[in-house]
């Protein structure tokens, strides 16, 4: 997913037939309280000119093949062009880009579509295979429809907000019993005894997860909200603001070749690059908090 510096992620996709999409096992436990926050997969063609608009005739088709509960509700984005010069950059101007929307009802699931990319986010993940599922859905119509010429990247994101009752927000040995030591300040004790309390941290740190593609985990403490309760989609049931700790991964493809769009093939590297984001979540989460937060029913609290 693009990258703007600023983090942007439950509805039961009942439209989708009982088994449809569900050829392969999914055994990951499924936590009743899981702190995700958005789910978004990116797939971007080959460079095209502009990120131009899509006709209408065509949008109404897109929406017709993903289903009846979805309705169209395109987005105004603003692009930034720098003049650029032998003195530096110069005159900037600002550009206001339609970019076409598909979204339920509920706004907890939409698909942004354009000649150069689509985006298939969900602030209601309940489980992969629900959510593979949608993307068979989305991957066939935008083949039917836009025959795009192929693939030049695929971007799978997953950012959790984890919340513990009692965490404060200038006190990071709090996290200690919650989470891997290496997510933690370096030297935290030693630190800590000296009364050096860091007041905040930020670690990245990207994995090679197979050929051409990697995995990004960004995470610290943090305050509010990484994803807005009433941003560009709706998050059902959000938390109060306060302190949680950000978990935010990026697990990506980026061919050296142009390979095919071919919506099984996506769908088979959709289940490649989740397989090591759910693998390090769980190595750098602590029992304690999978057994007393993530596997507790969540509350009206």
């Amino acid at each position: 997913m693009r990258d703007s510096g600023m983090i942007p992620f439950a509805y039961s996709f009942a439209f989708i037939p009982a088994g449809e999409g569900s050829a392969m096992a999914d055994t990951h436990e499924v936590y009743p309280n899981a702190p995700l926050a958005l789910v978004a997969v990116e797939v971007r063609f080959p460079e095209a000119p502009s990120e131009r608009a899509l006709p209408m005739p065509l949008q109404r088709s897109f929406r017709d093949l993903l289903g009846e509960a979805w309705v169209i509700e395109s987005r105004k984005v603003q692009q930034v062009e720098f003049a650029l010069g032998p003195g530096g950059p110069g005159a900037q101007a600002v550009q206001q880009t339609v970019v076409p929307r598909f979204t339920l009802r509920d706004r907890t699931l939409a698909v942004a579509l354009t000649d150069s990319s689509l985006t298939v986010e969900t602030t209601n993940y309940r489980h992969y295979l629900d959510f593979r599922a949608v993307l068979e859905r989305v991957f066939a119509a935008a083949a039917e429809l836009l025959q795009p010429d192929g693939v030049a990247r695929v971007g799978m994101r997953y950012i959790d907000e984890i919340r513990v009752a009692g965490i404060v927000e200038d006190c990071p040995a709090d996290w200690r019993e919650w989470l891997d030591p290496s997510l933690l300040p370096p030297k935290l004790d030693e630190m800590v005894s000296e009364e050096y309390q860091p007041a905040a941290w930020d670690g990245a740190v990207r994995y090679v997860i197979g050929p051409d593609r990697s995995l990004v985990l960004r995470y610290g403490a943090r305050q509010g909200y990484a994803v807005q309760p009433r941003g560009s989609l709706n998050r059902p049931s959000a938390p109060p603001p306060g302190p949680f700790f950000l978990l935010d991964f990026d697990s990506f493809w980026e061919p050296l070749d142009i390979p095919e769009f071919d919506p099984a093939g996506l769908i088979e590297t959709c289940d490649v690059l989740r397989t090591p984001v759910r693998s390090l979540f769980d190595l750098v989460i602590s029992d304690k908090l999978r057994r007393d937060v993530f596997m507790k029913e969540p509350t009206d609290d």
